[in-house]
């Protein structure tokens, strides 16, 4: 019978990364069906190294038996474990350059790459995430920092009274502290300069879900984009309410002919249509952005749009890129920020950024590892998802994944790299890699 892989679960290298793969429970449950498991000693990950030995992990400061390498962000390509196999999110799949060196360094090392990203069912629908969590985190910090901007401009704003999500022990603690918020809200209301406050949400998965379902506690009036205009001329003194729009695609996109937005056709010829959300920005306070983005697809928010729209009437303060594709959806995304540095403005008359948050124009979130905020329960949430997958592989014990059916579908469909090459659905990235000097 074949031995099955050790699991090794990886310390994340990133300061501002405290989530991890495997919970203790998990590695508890792992270890009753026979997986031997290796843990690298972190003093800044959510669970502690004690928790993990009692789960019965071996803590380790090198692997010496673990193959089967789970983390969470991208490793050091220079740090990666000969004949290994690694299940992360790389984020190497859109052709990202900062990233292609893992690709290249799998090669070379004989290293079969998974990523987390890319496990998915028969429809295309992600089953490892932390979309939600990353919905809810990067929706309260938006709301935080929209706060303290419009205290810096001297707008009274209820948002004052909350904290970023970092500082919360938990979800649960975290919705306690929205729920005071809504009763702010119907006390105190908002400044007439900011009324009626209109959040616009984009996306349709679990970031959008997420962002939703953190804000059920202020108890959001839905309201339908064609009103929106009408709505915020008459509405002004409606005060002691928030409103909430969840922007579906034929709101926020059009097609150039005028012929109306049918979704399959959208899929196959994305050329043929453009953003529509050059109605409804101005009337926006904030827009939480969870919408997916590739290349073939057009942008939501786009410099020149902005800098048509931007003046006297224009409402839109902050923009959280939960997304956080650098110049994707939101094209005035240009980088990731961090737990220390995480937000920027972006000035429309003058075509420039300022970090922070106080200088004219739009101020924009957009950090790329929000659920670390919440990193007990994004990481318990998390490793409930991976769990089964993670033990299949290590179960079978074979490190050509995508070579054995017997191994999840799901998981196949994931290897990005095994047996030195480039596995079928991402040899596109093979001319990248060439016209990049890695």
């Amino acid at each position: 019978m074949r031995k099955g892989l050790t699991i090794g679960v990886l310390r994340e290298r990133r300061p501002d990364e405290f989530r991890a793969p495997l919970s203790p429970p998990d590695v508890l449950w792992l270890k009753k069906r026979k997986i031997d498991i290796e843990v690298e000693s972190s003093p800044a990950r959510a669970f502690r190294d004690a928790e993990y030995k009692a789960s019965g992990a071996k803590i380790v400061d090198k692997f010496k038996n673990a193959s089967l390498l789970l983390g969470i962000k991208e490793p050091d390509a220079h740090s990666l474990y000969r004949n290994s196999v690694y299940m992360v999110f790389s984020h190497t799949t859109k052709g990202n350059s900062k990233n292609l060196s893992i690709i290249k360094e799998s090669v070379n090392r004989n290293i079969t790459l998974v990523d987390y990203e890319k496990i998915t069912d028969g429809a295309g629908n992600r089953l490892c995430y932390f979309g939600r969590m990353a919905g809810i985190c990067g929706t309260v910090d938006s709301l935080y920092y929209l706060g303290k901007r419009l205290k810096h401009k001297g707008i009274r704003n209820p948002f004052t009274a909350i904290r970023p999500a970092s500082e919360y022990s938990s979800f649960r603690e975290l919705k306690n502290a929205m729920s005071r918020l809504s009763n702010k809200i119907r006390k105190d209301g908002f400044d007439r300069r900011i009324s009626p406050f209109i959040i616009g949400i984009t996306g349709h998965g679990h970031v959008s879900q997420g962002a939703s379902e953190i804000l059920g506690p202020l108890d959001p009036i839905e309201i339908h984009p064609r009103d929106m205009e009408r709505f915020v001329r008459h509405q002004g003194k409606v005060r002691n309410k928030i409103y909430k729009i969840v922007f579906l695609r034929e709101e926020k996109l059009r097609s150039k002919d005028k012929k109306g937005f049918y979704f399959e056709e959208y899929l196959r010829h994305p050329q043929k249509f453009e953003s529509n959300m050059d109605r409804y920005l101005p009337h926006l306070n904030i827009l939480i952005n969870g919408s997916y983005w590739d290349k073939k697809f057009p942008r939501l928010v786009t410099k020149s749009m902005i800098r048509r729209l931007y003046g006297k009437r224009f409402r839109l303060e902050f923009i959280g890129d939960i997304s956080c594709d650098i110049a994707g959806s939101v094209e005035l995304t240009y980088k990731a920020t961090t737990f220390f540095n995480p937000t920027y403005t972006y000035n429309p008359k003058k075509d420039e950024y300022a970090d922070g948050y106080k200088t004219d124009g739009i101020a924009i979130l957009s950090r790329d590892n929000l659920p670390t905020e919440l990193p007990k329960d994004a990481s318990r949430d998390f490793s409930l998802l991976v769990r089964e997958y993670v033990y299949q592989v290590a179960a079978h014990g074979v490190k050509d994944i995508a070579n054995h059916v017997a191994i999840p579908a799901e998981v196949r469909r994931a290897v990005i790299v095994q047996q030195k090459k480039l596995t079928p659905p991402y040899r596109h990235l093979r001319s990248i890699l060439r016209s990049k000097a890695l």
